[in-house]
């Protein structure tokens, strides 16, 4: 029997952003978020770029900061708006 799938280390920030990944129970300590890659943030980009690129760095940075809440920390960020986070802690469990 072959084993399970590893899970990604890949994920878009909108996804945690909205709760549909949720990393609490991820088995390693690195990952790699990235902006989402809609059609509508593809056109405003090529037609405000700036905006374009802020609203992609903003949705990033606010999944890193929810992380940081939950015992992740930001190890870097690349000038394409991804970032790699590591679990420092384990995630506090509200009572």
């Amino acid at each position: 029997m072959p084993p399970p799938p590893r899970p990604p280390r890949v994920f878009r920030a909108n996804d945690i952003l909205t709760g549909r990944v949720v990393l609490d129970g991820y088995p390693f300590r690195y990952l790699v978020i990235g902006p989402a890659t809609s059609a509508s943030s593809l056109v405003g980009a090529a037609f405000n770029r700036a905006a374009g690129e802020n609203s992609m760095l903003d949705e990033v940075l606010t999944a890193v900061e929810f992380l940081e809440t939950r015992g992740w920390e930001l190890v870097s960020m690349d000038q394409g708006f991804v970032a790699c986070v590591r679990r420092v802690r384990p995630a506090a469990h509200p009572r």
